[in-house]
């Protein structure tokens, strides 16, 4: 009976130290372009990666906080490249013409109303003179 509590300790024990290890090291040291939390400052990227905020994340990772380096010209991980600019190609925004418009006639609105136009204002006890 005696040997049963001791191995029932020594497995609680193993576990609490297993777990904590886990969990220690499940919340710090992650690479380039892996999740993080700003909050947590810098403490949940290998060093010397910062926790950047999503917002300056590029398109299609910017669900969340991400490690990258703080010089993101040299990123290696997609969610932290900034976004290439194209030198020498044509800047100039489209004109917005999608072709030739097709021909089109507006025909003048046809009059539906039954209450007549209103003219000048007449005094019907005005004799005109």
């Amino acid at each position: 009976m005696q040997r049963a509590v001791r191995y029932r300790v020594v497995s609680i024990v193993l576990c609490a130290v297993l777990g904590g290890f886990v969990a220690l090291s499940a919340c710090s040291n992650y690479e380039e372009g892996d999740r993080c939390e700003v909050l947590n400052g810098n403490d949940d990227c290998a060093s010397p990666l910062q926790c950047t905020p999503k917002g300056l994340i590029a398109q299609g990772f910017n669900n969340s906080d991400r490690c990258c380096p703080v010089d993101r010209s040299t990123a290696t991980a997609d969610a932290c490249k900034q976004p290439q600019v194209i030198i020498g190609g044509d800047a100039t925004p489209p004109d917005g013409s999608t072709g030739p418009l097709p021909e089109a006639s507006i025909d003048a609105p046809v009059e539906t109303s039954t209450i007549p136009e209103a003219g000048p204002d007449v005094d019907a006890s005005d004799d005109g003179g």
